[in-house]
């Protein structure tokens, strides 16, 4: 759990937050949306401790944090299983991986489905395989905080859901998570609390049934939203 208070942000003269507050909830799939140069990515900076604002209090109850960015410098010449293990070296000095670390590695890969990819060299991974072996570190390092910046962006279709599916599970295990994504109906589908920036920079939070309403799309995205709900599921249909 994370709570925001009096966050206020400013750079090269934008206002990006003012006084604003943020809940994010423990053991939820919290879901970030907005249309780009919002400032999604910024907090999750912030929240991350990567940027420092002019003010802001935050309380933070988990026990260790994962930040998954969008974009990534890869090492070369190094396998995806060296690429993993790198983990456990910046977690906490240590000589060698012991056999509970090489463990870890190998369920996290048969999670993700790439084990037959541990001895490849990630410079022949494809963008899809890269995106699983950055989550893949997230697995490892035992955090109970995951800031996912797009995690699926370079997915196709079914692998998205395989990853937005694992991350349900997750939460099962006590691991809580705030996640940028920009497909609305699959934000619907997995997200349990949501959060909306909009383009005036005004921050809207609620749980499912108030946050997916066409006057609160419409608030944060600019355009006209048909909602069609039945139960917990949504369907969401832009107008033109």
């Amino acid at each position: 759990m994370i709570d925001i208070k009096n966050l206020s942000f400013c750079v090269d003269n934008i206002q990006l937050f003012k006084d604003a507050d943020i809940h994010i909830p423990k053991n939820k799939i919290t879901v970030l949306v907005g249309p780009n140069g919002v400032g999604k990515t910024t907090l999750l900076k912030i929240i991350s401790e990567i940027i420092k604002p002019q003010s802001i209090e935050m309380t933070k109850n988990y026990r260790e944090l994962f930040y998954l960015p969008q974009r990534i410098k890869y090492p070369q010449g190094i396998t995806l299983e060296e690429y993993i293990e790198s983990s456990f070296f910046k977690k906490s000095w240590k000589w060698f991986l012991t056999n509970e670390d090489k463990r870890k590695v190998d369920e996290v890969l048969e999670l993700l489905e790439i084990p037959d990819k541990k001895k490849t060299l990630i410079d022949n991974l494809s963008s899809g395989e890269l995106q699983k072996a950055n989550f893949a570190l997230g697995l490892v390092s035992d955090a109970d905080m995951l800031l996912l910046d797009e995690p699926t962006s370079n997915m196709d279709l079914v692998n998205q859901i395989k990853i937005l599916n694992m991350l349900k599970k997750l939460t099962s295990k006590g691991i809580s998570t705030l996640v940028v994504m920009h497909d609305i109906n699959l934000s619907s589908s997995y997200g349990d609390y949501f959060i909306g920036i909009t383009k005036e920079r005004k921050i809207i939070s609620a749980e499912k049934k108030e946050f997916f309403t066409p006057e609160t799309l419409q608030d944060i995205f600019g355009i006209s939203f048909k909602v069609i709900s039945t139960d917990e599921d949504f369907h969401i249909q832009i107008f033109n």
